[in-house]
Parts: C-alpha cells; sequence; structure tokens
C-alpha cells in the first residue's frame, strides 16, 4: 500500500527561488508478528524517557525446594597468591638482565638529559627512583651526557646490579642501580649517583 501526502505543502520548507517544496510520505504496511505461545513471554516492553525498557527474563534451575539455588564453591587457583602486593618474579621468567639493563640505562639518561618524559620510566621504576630522577633533569642550556659503559652482575636469582659510567667529553659520572624481578618484568628498586 503506498500513500501520498499533499497535504503537507504548508508546512514544508521553501526553497532558494520562493516556491514551496512539496513532500511524499510512502506508509508502507508492517510485517506481520509471528504467533508466540503466551508462555514464553514472561512481560511486554514498556516505554520510559530512556527509551524502551524490557524485563530481563532471569530464571534459575531449582535443587530441592520450590525456589532453592545450587550453591557453586568458589574457584581457587593452586599456589595463587591473595596479595596485591608486588610478586617477586624468578630470572628464568624475565628477558636477559643486560638487555633490560642498556635500555633502562639509556631512559635514564635520555629523561636527565631532557629528551624524554620521566613519565614514560613509571612502569620500570619505583616511586622513590622516579622522585630521584626528577630532581636531576637538566635544562636546555647544559651540555648533553653521553652513556660510555654499562656491566651488569646477577647476584641472586631475580636481582641484578648495574653500574655504568656516563658523561660529557670532559667529565664523567658514574650510576649504579639495582633491578629486581617484579611482578614480570624487571624494576629498579634503587638509583645511586655522582652528579
Amino acid at each position: 500500500m503506498t500513500v501520498i501526502c499533499t497535504q503537507l505543502q504548508a508546512l514544508a520548507p521553501t526553497s532558494m527561488m520562493g516556491e514551496i517544496m512539496t513532500a511524499t510520505i510512502y506508509a508502507l504496511p508492517t510485517p506481520l508478528a509471528k504467533n508466540h505461545e503466551s508462555a514464553t513471554i514472561l512481560a511486554m516492553p514498556r516505554r520510559t524517557k530512556h527509551g524502551l525498557q524490557e524485563t530481563l527474563p532471569f530464571e534459575w534451575p531449582t535443587t530441592q525446594g520450590a525456589n532453592a539455588l545450587a550453591l557453586v564453591a568458589p574457584r581457587v587457583t593452586p599456589g595463587a597468591n591473595d596479595s596485591f602486593d608486588q610478586q617477586v618474579t624468578p630470572s628464568s621468567e624475565l628477558p636477559p638482565a643486560q638487555q633490560w639493563a642498556t635500555r633502562l640505562v639509556h631512559g635514564v639518561v635520555e629523561v636527565i638529559n631532557g629528551v624524554r618524559p620521566a613519565s614514560q620510566l613509571t612502569r620500570w621504576i619505583t616511586p622513590d627512583v622516579m622522585s630521584l630522577i626528577q630532581s636531576r633533569i637538566m635544562t636546555k642550556n647544559m651540555p648533553r651526557f653521553n652513556i660510555r659503559s654499562i656491566h651488569v652482575t646477577q647476584t641472586d636469582d631475580g636481582v641484578a646490579e648495574v653500574c655504568s659510567v656516563f658523561g660529557t667529553p670532559n667529565r664523567s659520572f658514574a650510576m649504579a642501580m639495582r633491578l629486581e624481578g617484579l611482578d614480570g618484568r624487571w624494576k629498579a628498586t634503587s638509583l645511586m649517583w655522582a652528579l
């Protein structure tokens, strides 16, 4: 069925030439609703100011009695730690300490030089180390540091000590850092330097 309405000419906007535009509206029949069994429909949706609100059909199987629910024991992973503290990670589950320390030392020196934001290191250093690094950020007029050497020694499982030498062509500085395997990655927990 098609219905053309011409009575809407007065409500239609005018065109640029000042003529009244005509609007054509087509009315199509709605598709036939399928017959549903009354037992499958729990409640009809009702209209609210936020749109159509439907009821949620919650159905629980009963176990004993008319309204009893089956109790399920919580799953506990064997050996799981219930603490939200940092978890120690063994060296076997960590990347090579030499590679990781080299990248971290380069990142720290870039922060000191002022070419990298300190916030990029927050995942790999503790808050104490972060405050120490932020206190040493250079101004733009200072000479830039270059890394001369990096040495890494693993003292224990999941613990590495890093020492590096960096500086300008005329002066040298030393930095010592302790890396610990925490939460699946190396993390700098202590930092000392002579600047």
